[in-house]
């Protein structure tokens, strides 16, 4: 071969990109898969999907119960109170009881049925009005007896509830303010006098 022909092997070798770049990525090749992340991650950006935590279910039907305090004009009694809230949504009904140092002196068996509106539906923290009416049992010593009188009385209840943060459960703490008011009597009893329930109380769904 002559030193010309030489030449021109020699040129075209060094003019080709396929002997310049043997190992060269083509164009249209995707890049490598990332082992780490999930497969959903890979679609829509390797954006996940927000999965919301911490949720709690609404519950028809609550029980609930706590320490109770009286108080009236002739003193302050501590004991015990129940309540079972109807209702999942903003309105709904309440059937509760309270007892104070009953068969005693100013003694208090009370049950009550309101009707319910919830101002803080959906909220963690919700300001409770519920209104109604009840009967209620007064104890008193007399002669070395105690005597029992029946009462109607009309109720007007203020609540703060809170929804405990729960998963699965529809657990609340509250804390209640009712006032009962004496509107029926049986003949020749005395008016005993409005008196307050304060009601501390922790309850949970059914």
């Amino acid at each position: 071969m002559t030193r010309c022909c030489r030449i021109v092997v020699l040129a075209c070798c060094l003019a080709s990109p396929a002997a310049a770049q043997p190992f060269a990525t083509p164009p249209d090749a995707s890049p490598p898969l990332d082992a780490s992340q999930p497969p959903d991650a890979l679609e829509g950006g390797g954006e996940l999907p927000a999965v919301e935590s911490g949720t709690e279910p609404l519950s028809a039907v609550r029980v609930s119960v706590g320490p109770a305090l009286r108080v009236s004009q002739q003193a302050a009694d501590g004991g015990l109170a129940a309540a079972v809230d109807l209702g999942s949504g903003p309105a709904g009904a309440r059937i509760s009881g309270t007892w104070v140092n009953v068969g005693s002196d100013r003694g208090l068996a009370e049950y009550r049925a309101e009707l319910v509106i919830d101002f803080g539906a959906e909220k963690r923290l919700r300001p409770i009005l519920g209104a109604g009416a009840g009967v209620a049992r007064l104890d008193r010593e007399h002669d070395g007896t105690v005597e029992t009188a029946t009462y109607g009385v009309g109720v007007l209840r203020g609540t703060l509830e809170y929804v405990l943060p729960v998963n699965g459960a529809d657990a609340r703490a509250g804390i209640d303010a009712i006032g009962s008011v004496p509107a029926i009597h049986e003949k020749g009893q005395s008016d005993p006098g409005a008196w307050l329930l304060l009601v501390a109380r922790v309850g949970i769904g059914f």
